[in-house]
């Protein structure tokens, strides 16, 4: 479904959404189970439905339903859908397709879409206002699926107190990527963070969102720490030093530039390259989280658990208070 046109969106297609929404959003919350979640084949039926509801009204069974399933249910056709309203992330791999419940949840709301739509006078809508209201109904599933399927999801990874702190960060970081998205970055810059704050827990270290750009707070860096200026990087390229970096020198501050593990050696170059190696600190990630947490600790194992468990539950304090998708947070194993 395409985003609909301004003018589509009229002040009937948006009270009418409105009244359909306070009907779904009752039905959907009488779905919850005993712990309060929501199965994704609910959220699946609503995206499916919604996408028929611009064609399609009054909805007939034949007109989203085959024999066993809804119709287009996928995967693929789920995250087709996320992604025109601006969602990427990895959704559930089935879409819904497999289970019976799905078609069952899709009959529930062509129920609700339809009385709704007969006290609004939805026939008379022309195709573009009912492709506007069935793209706010959709879009308003969307946020269902961002608050109960991805805000409820922590990043999990093997997370050993027995192996080096740094194997530790760097399954995070893994795990990160397996998500895809901005989430490893996003995963590494707020590591870094906690990490700094357990080691210097008296200095004002800054709590933003990852996408928050160093210009928008005046800070040399992603952080910055006494004089040096801490820029994290997932793909150092030309611009860090060029731009970033010369320009914590020209001001005085002392650069160190981390980045993981497999591009040291790529950034190191590029700083060679460039004049400026004998300048600028660069380090893993890994390195500079993991060591450093163990070096706190004393190198004691079980000092070194604690302040594993410490370092994580700072991460997710901070995703709590910067980040708007809690979904980064990482689960913190029973073995901590």
């Amino acid at each position: 479904m395409v985003a609909p046109q301004p003018e589509a969106v009229t002040t009937a297609v948006k009270g009418t959404a409105e009244v359909l929404i306070g009907a779904l959003a009752v039905w959907y919350e009488d779905q919850r189970d005993s712990k309060g979640t929501v199965n994704a084949n609910v959220m699946c039926a609503g995206l499916y439905v919604t996408e028929f509801f611009a064609q399609c009204y009054p909805l007939e069974p034949g007109d989203f339903l085959t024999r066993s399933q809804v119709k287009t249910a996928s995967g693929r056709q789920a995250r087709v859908l996320l992604a025109q309203h601006g969602e990427t992330r990895q959704f559930t791999s089935e879409g819904g397709r497999t289970s019976r419940a799905t078609a069952d949840h899709a009959r529930a709301i062509a129920q609700l879409l339809n009385e709704g739509g007969e006290s609004a006078n939805v026939a008379s809508y022309s195709m573009m206002e009912r492709a506007a209201l069935a793209s706010l109904l959709q879009a308003w599933f969307v946020e269902r699926i961002q608050e109960d399927y991805f805000g409820r999801q922590r990043i999990e990874a093997e997370i050993d107190p027995d192996s080096p702190v740094r194997t530790v960060i760097a399954a995070l970081i893994e795990a990160g990527r397996q998500r895809g998205g901005n989430t490893a970055g996003a995963i590494a810059q707020h590591l870094v963070g906690a990490k700094l704050k357990i080691r210097f827990p008296d200095e004002d270290v800054n709590v933003e969102s990852y996408t928050t750009a160093d210009v928008q707070t005046g800070r040399a860096g992603d952080y910055q720490i006494g004089d040096t200026a801490i820029h994290v990087t997932m793909s150092p390229g030309e611009s860090v030093f060029t731009n970033r970096c010369a320009h914590n020198l020209r001001h005085g501050y002392r650069p160190r530039v981390l980045v993981p593990d497999n591009r040291v050696v790529g950034a190191t170059q590029i700083a060679q390259d460039l004049g400026m190696a004998h300048k600028i600190a660069i380090q893993s990630i890994e390195d500079f989280v993991g060591t450093n947490i163990e070096e706190i600790a004393g190198f004691g194992k079980a000092a070194v658990r604690d302040g594993l468990r410490e370092l994580l539950n700072e991460y997710n304090a901070r995703i709590d208070q910067a980040e708007a998708d809690k979904s980064l947070k990482i689960q913190i194993p029973m073995n901590l």
